[in-house]
């Protein structure tokens, strides 16, 4: 058993799940399909491409079969090593119809263990629900909806519910408002009257104030996937005071894993002139006395946030930093960004215009501290029709250790931004 730094309470045996959405589009082979026979939906081939120990990593697959081989209804999937014959049950979820016909269009997560640089080949197969057969027992939980939403595991108890307390709260956005960290901190991070993820965000030229995805209220469309494995929000609506921008959002949150996942698109369906534009944004209270980050070429940096200025006014964050945190040097409970990808092109491949983009520690009311990376920098731009901006982060509760501080996000880090391959 292979040992890594956990993310609270130091070195620990590998046991943990870690989680990677990575879409394999498989075409489906029949085997047979008579009703409540074992069937083949295809063939997937894993591979671990970074040379690291890989345990009961998490991964995504879409699948698309005909509605004579997968039925809707009830049919379970479960992958087989192709050596082995171990079976590992599937958890399904964004299942729909496709409008060309009898075909439907769905994704499973299962959790798969590798050695560096391992090859497996894995089957897929689906049949009729076996009475036998339970789900799989994770510390996993979510009560309400995608809008009145909380979730809990064994690291955190993540808010994402309205309140009454204040108007930036009260809004059914469905967006993070506060986050509860556990493993005997039971620190919760908030941030007054405003909810801590609070981009992307967006100020139209000419405007007096900027506004936020935590300002939508009932988006068009809100909904709610989960399993053992996986707790999946989706939502989508026109941005906030901006309907040229189609905002689109989502949440992962996973079975014994300390981080959360959030991939946000910004889609300009018309031409728009604005003065800042943000994403990757979290923001709370004077809860934190440090800040540290790695640089694209690897150096790490730390900072009392109180000295910060000197150095990041003489070279600003990047805007492509691998990853960033705050942390309480004292209590040493920390909560930081891995960023996972970034994406600003246009709908023909094009850059979308920027100007100006970095990381930015800015200072909010009553000693409030947030990161954001801003793409347009308080600078009249315009964006054309088409323009488009998209990222994906995981958002990972940690403890400090005193060996080596961030010994846990740098371990995150170089799984989650290179994850197993499928093919």
């Amino acid at each position: 058993m292979s040992r890594r730094p956990t993310a609270m309470g130091g070195m620990r045996a590998a046991k943990m799940m870690q989680p990677r959405s990575l879409t394999a589009l498989l075409l489906a082979g029949l085997l047979g399909n008579a009703a409540g026979q074992e069937r083949e939906l295809g063939r997937i081939v894993l591979s671990e491409p970074a040379g690291l120990p890989r345990t009961e990593e998490y991964v995504e697959v879409s699948v698309q079969a005909s509605l004579d081989e997968f039925s809707l209804s009830g049919d379970r999937v479960y992958a087989i090593a192709e050596n082995s014959g171990k079976k590992i049950e599937c958890q399904i979820f964004q299942r729909r119809i496709l409008p060309a016909g009898k075909q439907v269009l769905f994704s499973i997560i299962f959790p798969v263990s590798l050695q560096p640089h391992e090859r497996r080949v894995l089957h897929l197969k689906t049949g009729p629900p076996d009475p036998a057969q339970t789900n799989p027992a994770t510390d996993l939980q979510a009560h309400g909806d995608a809008l009145e939403l909380r979730v809990e595991n064994e690291f955190f108890v993540a808010d994402l519910t309205s309140s009454t307390s204040s108007e930036g709260k009260g809004h059914r956005s469905g967006q993070l408002r506060e986050l509860f960290i556990k493993s005997g901190f039971d620190q919760l991070l908030s941030r007054g009257e405003n909810r801590i993820h609070w981009a992307p965000n967006f100020q139209r030229a000419g405007a007096e104030e900027y506004s936020t995805i935590a300002g939508w209220d009932s988006p068009r469309l809100a909904t709610l996937e989960q399993g053992p494995y996986l707790i999946h929000t989706q939502r989508q609506d026109v941005a906030p005071d901006h309907p040229e921008i189609l905002l689109s959002a989502a949440y992962k949150f996973y079975a014994n894993q300390p981080y959360l996942r959030f991939v946000s698109t910004m889609e300009i369906t018309s031409e728009i002139s604005l003065v800042l534009l943000r994403n990757d944004e979290m923001t709370m209270d004077s809860l934190f006395t440090h800040v540290a980050f790695q640089r694209p070429g690897g150096e790490v940096f730390e900072l009392p946030l109180a000295e910060r200025y000197a150095v990041l006014e003489r070279q600003p964050i990047e805007h492509d930093a691998p990853w960033l945190c705050f942390y309480h040097r004292d209590k040493g409970y920390a909560f930081g960004s891995i960023r996972l990808r970034e994406d600003n092109t246009n709908s023909f491949g094009s850059p979308s215009p920027t100007f100006e983009p970095h990381t930015r520690i800015s200072d909010g009311a009553n000693g409030g501290k947030y990161w954001n990376r801003r793409l347009i920098n308080e600078r009249v731009t315009i964006l054309p029709r088409g323009s488009r901006y998209a990222e994906e982060n995981a958002y990972l509760v940690f403890k400090i250790e005193e060996s080596d501080r961030f010994a846990a996000i740098k371990y995150w880090a170089e799984r989650l931004r290179n994850p197993i391959r499928v093919h």
